[in-house]
């Protein structure tokens, strides 16, 4: 009778602790929220997620007559943004002298395209006068005296140095004024070292380049819509070699 009186206490001791342990596990995953991101890419998961990364092309503006594209190979040694005012021409060469294409903001603040290819590759081409940008991946301004070096159509041309207002960045300078968006092979994780699907869709400021990687923080959307805001940081891949693993977002 002892005997079986001290196994049924036995049994009772480690019912109590299986119970305490699954409160405890419970009460630790109840705080866990969007906000609590791993400091680092998860190692394993992250090579996983960003081999599947490929390297693309994304629409930026499309009229009837004209399309823009970015893409997400790095060129050059940064970003050459131009300023266009009223009968401003932008004229781009081909190396050898010859016109590649040109584009002129007339007097009613409209951006026409001449001579311009259908499909432009660029930085950020938008020739709207609400929303306009002209920027192409660069060489540095000072490579030479007389000519700023830009790629576009994955090649490298060039614009005369007098015919219109321009500022350089380096790539570290112009992603950080940048919003970025995530794309699905390297979204943020969550603390089992999971890609979060909530992290897709937000927008997000840089708050610290280090390497190859990026930290960041969601904001609003740039397009001042609060529809697809999340509180969200941590870090991710920025780029593998000269490719970008992370997307400039358009601002509407």
């Amino acid at each position: 009778m002892k005997k079986y009186l001290l196994t049924c206490a036995a049994i009772l001791i480690a019912f109590t602790a299986c119970k305490q342990n699954d409160t405890l596990t419970k009460s630790g995953e109840s705080e866990l929220n969007e906000t609590t991101l791993p400091n680092t890419v998860p190692e394993e998961n992250a090579k996983t997620a960003i081999a599947d990364c490929k390297e693309a092309e994304s629409l930026v503006f499309e009229a009837e007559t004209f399309a823009s594209y970015t893409e997400d190979r790095m060129r050059g040694k940064g970003v050459v943004s131009f300023t266009l005012e009223i009968n401003d021409r932008l004229t781009i060469l081909n190396e050898d002298d010859t016109t590649f294409g040109e584009m002129v903001l007339n007097e009613d603040m409209n951006y026409f395209t001449l001579t311009m290819p259908k499909k432009v590759v660029a930085r950020k081409v938008v020739p709207n006068a609400d929303f306009a940008a002209f920027d192409f991946d660069s060489e540095n301004v000072n490579a030479d005296k007389d000519y700023l070096f830009i790629y576009i159509n994955k090649e490298k041309r060039k614009v005369k140095k007098t015919d219109l207002k321009f500022t350089f960045s380096t790539w570290e300078d112009y992603i950080k004024k940048q919003t970025l968006q995530l794309k699905d092979c390297n979204l943020l994780t969550d603390t089992q070292g999971k890609p979060n699907p909530k992290s897709k869709g937000v927008a997000f400021r840089v708050t610290e380049i280090t390497g190859d990687e990026v930290k960041i923080k969601s904001v609003k959307d740039c397009s001042g819509e609060e529809s697809s805001f999340r509180d969200m940081q941590g870090k991710v891949k920025l780029k593998s070699a000269d490719v970008l693993l992370v997307d400039f977002a358009v601002c509407n």
